[in-house]
């Protein structure tokens, strides 16, 4: 009977096309993508675009938003009963009328806080302030809302001219407080009056915002440490500063005027003019 042939020990040609696992050059001579960097390239892009897309936190207080819309209308009002009356000779009251809009848009309107994840932007009368929170030293809550910045010319404060702040003391409102602390049998003292207010005002989410970045930052700083493990001197720490100042924003408040508010009231301040000078 014929024998059955012995196996080879030749290895067996894969079929062509097919990856090497390990990475290595295949028959074609493509190497095979590394599923885990691919998998670490989308989530570090996912991240990167999840921090983008986050909407800013706009703050202004709502009575300079509802004076706003009420001088709008009556300035709106003003101009149509003018042109009724009057024809449209009428049209010439508009310089005064643009004038008085255009400077409740800019004291009122216009100024604002936006909140981000990673900075605050504080737009005010005449200038705008663009804060990153790396050079953040306080947030102050109080009447206004102000923020300590390290600057290259020493700690400056910016006070927010338009952010909601503490509202003013209710006596109603307090006596109410005060009888219901005494039902539960302790009243509050002025420092626990004081931190309460400043949790119930609007102006509180960029404090929120401040503590958040600095617990990101501290945990980034720290998974820089266990990256690195115990390497030679200074690799520690310097792993630990690249993780604290990585903001993926500039490290300096910027300041610039507002260019767009100030050409807007200067030509209403000129047509104004000539309408009483004509």
């Amino acid at each position: 009977m014929p024998s059955a042939p012995e196996p080879s020990d030749a290895a067996t040609p894969e079929p062509p096309g097919v990856p090497d696992p390990s990475g290595a050059p295949g028959p074609s001579g493509a190497t095979s993508p590394d599923p885990s960097g691919a998998s670490r390239h989308s989530g570090t892009s996912g991240t990167a675009a999840a921090s983008d897309a986050t909407p800013a936190i706009m703050l202004r207080p709502r009575g300079a938003t509802v004076l706003c819309i009420v001088v709008g209308l009556m300035a709106l009002g003003l101009t149509l009963d003018a042109v009724l009356r009057a024809g449209w000779e009428g049209v010439f009251a508009l310089p005064v009328l643009l004038l008085i809009a255009a400077l409740v848009w800019m004291v009122l309107w216009r100024p604002r806080v936006l909140v981000r994840p990673d900075e605050v932007e504080v737009r005010n009368v005449f200038v705008t302030h663009l804060i990153p929170f790396a050079v953040v030293e306080q947030v102050r809550l109080g009447a206004m809302l102000r923020l300590d910045v390290a600057t290259d010319k020493g700690a400056r404060t910016i006070t927010a001219w338009n952010a909601p702040g503490i509202g003013r003391d209710n006596p109603l409102r307090r006596q109410a407080v005060l009888r219901e602390q005494d039902l539960r049998g302790r009243r509050l003292t002025a420092p626990e009056r004081l931190v309460h207010d400043q949790e119930r005002s609007r102006s509180a989410v960029v404090v929120d915002a401040f503590e958040a970045w600095r617990e990101q930052t501290a945990l980034r700083a720290r998974a820089g440490k266990r990256g690195t493990g115990t390497d030679a001197a200074g690799g520690t720490d310097a792993a630990a500063a690249g993780a604290t100042a990585g903001t993926g924003s500039g490290q300096a408040m910027v300041t610039r005027p507002n260019v767009l508010e100030i050409a807007v009231v200067a030509v209403c301040l000129a047509l104004a003019g000539l309408r009483v000078l004509l």
